[in-house]
């Protein structure tokens, strides 16, 4: 039987977990800012007050740490647009569960634009190219709740029949994960910013007879 850690190695444990994070948070900035090519480790190094040796036993490479950021990114929105839905429940009327999931989608862009999160969610903008492509899978799984959610619209005649959701279903996403660029707390709240842009989108989408 292996030997629990000791109190020193769990404090050294969770010291490293902290940093690890530490610097996840400051690359989500820093390539949210300048652009993933244009920064390195140093600038990064320096900016979470590390000298360049220690920064490599957390990370080797600047790959690796976007690698993180992103299946972060991507999570993070999967996992609260799921829960969204969940917490409705099965029986819950169809709509109230579109509406739900929307909502959850768009809240974390809005309500943590100005920390480490909605930085993390931009990164994927300044993404090269080939470390896109590998991530694609991820982004594909996440898409495919939207698919299956819409498709269940359209078989309960929710959605409008005929409509292709090759081009619904990107179209809501992007349209939704723009928000931050635009909103601005003066001038609405999160509540009024999610009503507003889940019903210009849907309003189009539905079957008649169905009102938000």
């Amino acid at each position: 039987m292996a030997a629990k850690p000791s109190t020193v190695e769990r404090q050294a444990t969770r010291k490293a977990e902290t940093t690890r994070q530490e610097i996840l948070t400051a690359a989500a900035h820093l390539f949210s800012e300048k652009g993933y090519s244009d920064c390195n480790l140093r600038e990064l190094a320096e900016r979470v007050g590390m000298k360049a040796g220690s920064f490599y036993y957390h990370f080797k490479s600047k790959e690796e740490i976007l690698d993180e950021l992103l299946v972060g990114a991507i999570a993070l929105v999967s996992e609260a647009v799921e829960r969204a839905v969940r917490d409705q429940g099965s029986d819950a009327p169809y709509l109230d569960r579109l509406v739900a999931a929307m909502r959850a989608h768009i809240t974390p862009y809005i309500e943590w634009r100005d920390d480490s999160a909605a930085a993390l969610m931009r990164v994927w903008e300044h993404t090269p190219p080939a470390m896109r492509h590998r991530k694609l899978e991820k982004r594909r799984e996440y898409a495919q709740i939207w698919y299956d959610l819409i498709e269940e619209g359209i078989d309960r005649g929710v959605i409008r029949p005929g409509m292709n959701l090759r081009i619904l279903v990107p179209f809501l996403l992007g349209s939704m994960s723009r928000v931050q660029e635009w909103f601005s707390p003066k001038h609405m709240t999160i509540d009024e910013v999610c009503d507003h842009v889940i019903r210009l989108l849907l309003e189009g989408a539905l079957a008649p007879g169905y009102r938000l």
